[in-house]
């Protein structure tokens, strides 16, 4: 076993706030809503958790600036920081694990070296509160991680899965596995990403895909939460480049985000008809699985290799931004469920469902034959603001616990903790003023 996954194991018994079994959540705050560990200089803050036995005890976290487009800040990304990157201010994200959250502190408990800044207390309704401590100028930090991303390679291994990637082509998925899969090769055939739209009119319509779409990597950060890929491309259509997408991969310990943004210009919006862009993930002949939606209701898709009514009825159903999760169940020891986030302003755009269960279908790229199935979502028009901008999550398990209704199963792997901030800068202060002798 790699050291890092020794150090990952070594955490696992950090909390009990949490189903330790289930919960794989990475929860992230912004640095505005953290009281008085905002404008603090990123490398001096730590978090730390009480251990009654021990005292305070660092735990593995990270930081990440956060720029324009609410993305992570890379220089070579040509966006705009939002801010001093290298202070914890405005949107920047402090990362933790939902299950490395541990009890509350001695109100008079103060770590060794350092300072503590404030108190995170984090309500999640289906368990015990759970405490963490945001500290300044304490030098310790956990060594452990939680995802090894290997950019050259394009090879990521967590506890959890192994997802390999063309390292020239983000885009171009290769393998997907996952610790508690009982079923052959890799679990999906790639991913696709389509942007399309009819150029002056509805009939010269023109499709780029993951060929054409060849995203050049402009910033990488390594984390021990996630790994951040900044990619860009530029956009052309007939010959004319029509805009520049950026595109960021984060990849998580059971989980995978790619987020998208571009600024569209007003020639682009006047000129392209109908312009949809989708997302999906292809499966490999995952005969036998189950998929539901967020507005499925009774209804349900079955992978055969061959649509029905029942599955083409889900389909007319549709998705909308604000139901918008899709649930795949393999039956097979593994499950998928997707969510796309946008922001206010997309939230009217038309959002269709892709699905696609046909054993003969060709739909480029793809390494295996026939679409088994593809699943995904098609954005469709423009929305009123001058960008695009929205994210899917793709989250792994295992399976749906027995019993458990498809929308309390989102509801619960997407929930995010209630979070109450507390001064704790008063009892640092006195433990100083304490050790400080009088001056005469």
């Amino acid at each position: 076993m790699s050291r890092w996954l020794i150090l990952l194991a070594g955490l696992l018994p950090l909390s009990a706030w949490a189903d330790a079994a289930r919960d794989t959540r990475i929860l992230h705050y912004q640095a505005r809503d953290l009281g008085a560990a905002e404008g603090v200089s990123s490398a001096r803050l730590s978090l730390l958790r009480w251990q009654p036995d021990t005292g305070f005890v660092p735990i593995p976290f990270q930081i990440d600036p956060i720029g324009e487009a609410d993305m992570v800040w890379f220089a070579e990304s040509g966006l705009d920081a939002d801010g001093d990157p290298e202070r914890f201010t405005g949107a920047d994200r402090l990362l933790f694990r939902a299950r490395d959250l541990g009890g509350r502190a001695p109100a008079d408990a103060v770590p060794a070296k350092g300072a503590l800044l404030v108190e995170l207390v984090l309500d999640d309704d289906a368990a015990q509160p759970g405490y963490l401590y945001l500290a300044q100028d304490d030098p310790r930090r956990h060594p452990g991680r939680y995802v090894d991303h290997d950019i050259d390679t394009g090879i990521t291994r967590t506890a959890s899965y192994r997802l390999d990637v063309d390292p020239d082509n983000e885009l171009n998925w290769r393998y997907l596995g996952y610790h508690t899969y009982e079923g052959e090769g890799s679990i999906i055939d790639t991913l696709k990403m389509r942007m399309s739209g009819g150029f002056m009119s509805r009939r010269a319509r023109m499709t780029l895909d993951n060929t054409n779409l060849r995203p050049r990597l402009a910033g990488h950060r390594n984390g021990p939460l996630r790994s951040v890929m900044h990619l860009e491309t530029r956009v052309v259509l007939g010959g004319i480049p029509v805009m520049r997408l950026h595109v960021q991969a984060h990849r998580y310990p059971d989980h995978y985000e790619a987020h998208s943004y571009a600024r569209v210009p007003g020639l682009y919006r006047s000129t392209l008809r109908d312009p949809e862009v989708s997302v999906s993930i292809d499966g490999n002949a995952q005969y036998g699985a189950v998929v539901r939606t967020a507005r499925s209701g009774s209804l349900s898709g079955l992978v055969d290799g061959r649509m029905d009514d029942e599955e083409r009825a889900l389909v007319e159903r549709g998705l909308t931004t604000d139901e918008s999760w899709i649930l795949f169940d393999s039956q097979q020891g593994f499950a998928l469920l997707a969510d796309l986030v946008v922001p206010p302003a997309l939230s009217d755009i038309p959002l269709g469902l892709v699905y696609q269960d046909d054993a003969h279908l060709e739909v480029k790229p793809e390494q295996f034959p026939g679409q088994l199935p593809n699943l995904g979502y098609a954005l469709r028009g423009w929305p009123p603001e001058q960008e695009l901008r929205f994210a899917v999550r793709l989250l792994f398990d295992r399976s749906l616990a027995d019993g458990t209704h498809p929308a309390e199963y989102a509801a619960a792997r997407t929930r995010v903790p209630t979070l109450v901030v507390n001064d704790r800068r008063a009892i640092s202060d006195r433990r100083e003023s304490a050790a400080t002798p009088p001056h005469h």
